[in-house]
């Protein structure tokens, strides 16, 4: 009995050490990486129906229209997904996140890099909770 629980664990612990965010050990799969950032007011409630601008640091202008965001995460926008991944061959880009509601204003910027084998997108900086003022 002791020997299956060692197999069982020894095999969950090799499962789990190939999977990894490292974008320098890559392998191109069938997982689709979306990162997004939630949004709160002032009082941590979040924020939803803003209006948000998401461009490059060399003015290109990201859509995500054809995706949404999980129904269970109120108040989430996207920022980035492996769609893009091309745009980050020559390095890692810094993306800018502009979200309007009203007179009320939001932004954040985010640093975005793909791995050597050009398959997902990794964020490398930004904040996951942006407030909206």
């Amino acid at each position: 009995m002791k020997f299956f629980v060692l197999l069982i664990v020894s095999i969950q612990l090799i499962l789990l050490k190939q999977c990894s965010d490292d974008p320098d050990d890559c392998m191109c799969t069938e997982e689709f990486r979306m990162y997004f950032v939630v949004v709160v007011d002032t009082l941590g409630n979040p924020v939803d129906s803003l209006h948000t601008s998401i461009k490059n640091e060399r003015g290109k202008e990201y859509t995500f229209g054809e995706f949404e965001p999980p129904p269970y995460s109120k108040g989430a926008y996207f920022v980035m997904t492996d769609g893009y991944e091309g745009d980050f061959r020559s390095g890692s880009n810094k993306i800018f996140f502009k979200g309007t509601k009203g007179d009320k204003q939001v932004t954040g910027e985010f640093e975005f890099k793909t791995d050597k084998c050009l398959c997902h997108v990794y964020k490398i900086a930004g904040p996951d909770t942006l407030v909206l003022k």
